[in-house]
C-alpha cells in the first residue's frame, strides 16, 4: 500500500538554550512550533527522547533521519489544525514568486502529558510594523544588480492543486532562465551580494574565474532581499562534483576540475572574497565538463572546514586541500563516508515578514 505524502513541509529549525522551534509550511502558511521540555508533564520518556534529538541538532547531526522523524511526529499532531487553518488554493494562471509568498503565520503550542502529545493551541502571529534596517535595503547598498519584484519572476509548475509544494529552482524573467535561491534572512544576502559585486566589477569572465554569477536581487518590503537570482548553468548528469566523481572518472578530467577549483579559490582570495562552504556539493560540472564554484553565502559543512577557521582564507585552503584529495583519491574518507548530499541548515526562514 502506497503511503500518502504528508500535507506539509518541514523547512528547518532554530535552537535556543534548551528548546528548538520547528518551521512547518502548509499551503503557503507557516507554522512555528516550539518544542521545550518545560511543556512536558509527567513524561520522562518524552523528555529523554527530546534531549537525544536536541543533542543531535546541537552537534550538527540535524540531517539524521532521527531528527526529521521526530519533527514529522510533532507536525502530525497538528494535522487537524493545518487542515482547518491552511486550506489549499488552486492556481490556474501563470505562477510567480509573489503567488508563493507566505499567506499567514501561526505559532503552535506543543505539549506532552503522561507521554501523550497534544496540540494545545495555534494562534495567528501578527508582525509589528517596525522600521526596517536601512543597511539591509538592497536599493541603496548596491547598484550593480537589478532589483526585481517577486511578481516579475515566473515559476514553472505542473500541479495546479498543490502549487505551494513547488520548490522554485529554475525560474524565468522575461523568458530568461535563472536559478533562484531564497534568502533565509535578508541580512544573509548583504555579504553575498557584496561578493558578487566585486566579481562583477573585476570584469573577469567565467573562463578566468570559474564561479557562479549573480543576475539580480528579488526584494520585498523596505528593499530587503527575499531571494537571489543567478545566471542559469546547464549541468552534466547529476550536476555536482559530489555526485559525478567516481572511480571511472578519467584522470584528465580530475586534473582539469582540481585546477579550475584551485584557480577559482585563488581568484576569489585575490578579490578579497572567502568562499566559505567548501565542499563538492558546491561545485557544479557543466555540460562542457567545467568545474564551477557556487554558493558564496558562507557557513561551513562538518568534515570540510573546521569551525574555528570558518569564513577565513585559512578555512578555504583547508577545505581546498580536502577537495583535491576527494577528487583524486577514490578511497578518500570524505568520498566513502558521504551520506546525505545536502546538509539541512539549522536556520529559520525569517523572510516571511518582508
Amino acid at each position: 500500500m502506497t503511503e500518502l505524502p504528508v500535507p506539509y513541509k518541514i523547512q528547518g529549525w532554530d535552537t535556543g538554550d534548551d528548546h528548538f522551534d520547528i518551521s512547518i509550511c502548509v499551503n503557503g502558511f507557516r507554522f512555528t512550533t516550539t518544542v521545550s521540555p518545560d511543556c512536558f508533564v509527567d513524561s520522562p520518556r518524552a523528555i529523554e527522547h527530546f534531549r537525544e534529538i536536541f543533542e543531535l541538532i546541537k552537534a550538527d547531526d540535524d540531517d539524521s533521519s532521527e531528527v526529521w522523524d521526530y519533527a514529522e511526529q510533532i507536525a502530525d499532531v497538528f494535522l487537524p489544525e493545518f487542515e482547518r487553518l491552511a486550506p489549499p488554493r488552486p492556481h490556474k494562471a501563470m505562477l510567480t514568486l509573489a503567488d508563493l509568498a507566505v499567506r499567514g503565520s501561526f505559532v503552535c503550542q506543543y505539549q506532552v502529558v503522561e507521554e501523550k502529545p497534544f496540540a494545545v493551541a495555534v494562534t495567528e502571529r501578527v508582525w509589528e510594523d517596525t522600521s526596517l534596517p536601512a543597511e539591509w535595503d538592497m536599493r541603496s547598498i548596491q547598484s550593480v544588480f537589478p532589483i526585481l519584484n517577486p511578481a516579475d519572476v515566473e515559476v514553472p509548475f505542473s500541479d495546479e492543486d498543490s502549487f505551494y509544494d513547488t520548490n522554485p529552482r529554475q525560474v524565468f524573467v522575461k523568458g530568461r532562465a535563472l536559478f533562484y535561491k531564497p534568502c533565509w534572512s535578508p541580512y544573509d544576502a548583504v555579504d553575498e551580494v557584496a561578493k558578487y559585486s566585486r566579481i562583477h566589477t573585476s570584469g573577469l569572465s567565467t573562463q578566468q574565474l570559474s564561479t557562479s554569477r549573480l543576475f539580480g536581487v528579488v526584494t520585498g518590503r523596505g528593499g530587503l532581499a527575499k531571494g537571489l537570482l543567478y545566471e542559469w548553468i546547464e549541468t552534466r548528469d547529476a550536476g555536482t562534483l559530489a555526485l559525478i566523481i567516481g572511480a571511472d572518472t578519467p584522470l584528465t578530467l580530475r586534473e582539469k576540475w582540481a585546477a579550475q577549483i584551485r584557480n577559482a579559490v585563488t581568484g576569489l582570495h585575490t578579490l578579497g572574497i572567502v568562499w566559505g562552504d567548501v565542499k563538492p556539493e558546491n561545485v557544479l560540472i557543466d555540460t562542457n565538463d567545467n568545474a564551477i564554484v557556487i554558493d558564496l553565502e558562507g557557513g561551513t559543512t562538518r568534515g570540510w572546514v573546521d569551525r574555528d577557521v570558518s569564513g577565513t582564507v585559512e578555512g578555504d585552503l583547508q577545505g581546498l586541500e580536502k577537495m583535491v584529495d576527494f577528487i583524486f583519491n577514490d578511497e578518500s574518507p570524505l568520498r566513502l563516508g558521504r551520506g546525505h548530499g545536502e546538509d539541512h541548515m539549522n536556520r529559520s526562514p525569517r523572510s516571511e515578514i518582508l
